[in-house]
């Protein structure tokens, strides 16, 4: 026997017994699981991973020190980058939705960076 149970917004607790060889309780056991875990995946907030300063100006296709000269400009600069200060210049970070946000108000033809997936350790491929 499946067991499914929920709680209504009132409070109130309904279970329902249904035997396991029907086919349709499988079914949409299935269905009703991937949309909760959708729903759930959807409220959820994105992470925001935090690039260095080399690895920001990798993506960004500039050179780091350029990038930095971005970092420093005032805070009221359209073309100031905004960055996570770190205990020394090493530590400072750059948040992707901070890059999202500055190639929007500079280079509005640039396609959006996508996050990084994860790195694994290894030899690089040849350059061609």
């Amino acid at each position: 026997m499946t067991e499914l149970t929920t709680t209504t917004a009132d409070g109130l607790q309904v279970t329902v017994r249904m035997p396991d060889n029907h086919a349709w309780v499988r079914e949409s056991l299935e269905k009703a699981c991937a949309a909760e875990a959708r729903r759930q995946l959807a409220d959820t907030p994105a992470p925001d991973p935090a690039y260095s300063v080399p690895r920001a100006a990798d993506l960004l296709d500039l050179h780091p020190e350029t990038l930095r000269d971005y970092m420093r400009l005032p805070d009221h600069h359209p073309r100031r980058l905004h960055y996570m200060p770190g205990e020394s210049s090493r530590g400072d970070r750059v948040l992707l939705s901070q890059i999202h946000d500055w190639q929007r108000r500079n280079r509005t033809d640039a396609a959006l960076i996508a996050p990084a997936g994860p790195r694994t350790r290894g030899r690089r491929p040849p350059a061609q």
